[in-house]
């Protein structure tokens, strides 16, 4: 009977513990996004010293607490409000399809792909890469570069795409990312 006891006694923990956790990880993307926004509202409101108060005078003050009372923040300057990172990427950045070829060295030698991006607000909202090696390992590479390179590109801002290493494949996003400088460079606004 004892063992019994213990056994609900344990389960009882460990639903318990399981609900805990569960809780504390659905309300996770809540306390980031208030995180976020507290920055967000700290980079935009200007920080202002504490009005002093002497020690013979006080400002209206409660009774309970004895903290004097600080005047309102006045509201914060709008006139010199900054761009948003959206618009500033927008404003950089034409509206359009561009093209261009970008080269890397393999082992076999030089090899190139063509890239086509479409712009949409500075933001990448198609892309398409034609492998052009001739060499068999690195075509290979270039295939499986295709497979697998939309992920990171599509749906991103172009001046944060910055390619490495995808679907095995390290050398072919350095063509893409000579590609991208010269699109880049293209479309300039």
């Amino acid at each position: 009977m004892p063992q019994k006891k213990l056994g609900i006694i344990i389960s009882s923990i460990v639903v318990f513990a399981v609900v805990l956790v569960t809780a504390v990880f659905s309300r996770k993307p809540a306390a980031v996004q208030v995180a976020n926004n507290f920055v967000a509202t700290a980079q935009q409101t200007p920080v202002q010293a504490p009005v002093p108060v002497s020690s013979g005078e006080r400002e209206d003050s409660s009774e309970d607490d004895g903290v004097p009372v600080v005047p309102p923040t006045p509201p914060a300057d709008t006139s010199k409000q900054t761009i948003p990172a959206s618009t500033a990427v927008s404003a950089i950045y034409k509206d359009g399809v561009y093209s261009a070829t970008g080269s890397y060295m393999s082992p076999g030698g030089q090899d190139q792909i063509a890239v086509t991006l479409t712009l949409k607000g500075g933001v990448i909202t198609n892309a398409s890469v034609v492998p052009t090696s001739g060499d068999r390992t690195s075509a290979r590479y270039e295939a499986r570069f295709v497979s697998g390179y939309k992920q990171y590109v599509i749906g991103q801002k172009i001046s944060d795409v910055y390619l490495t290493n995808v679907s095995g494949s390290s050398l072919t996003p350095i063509g893409f990312n000579n590609a991208l400088t010269q699109i880049k460079a293209q479309a300039k606004a």
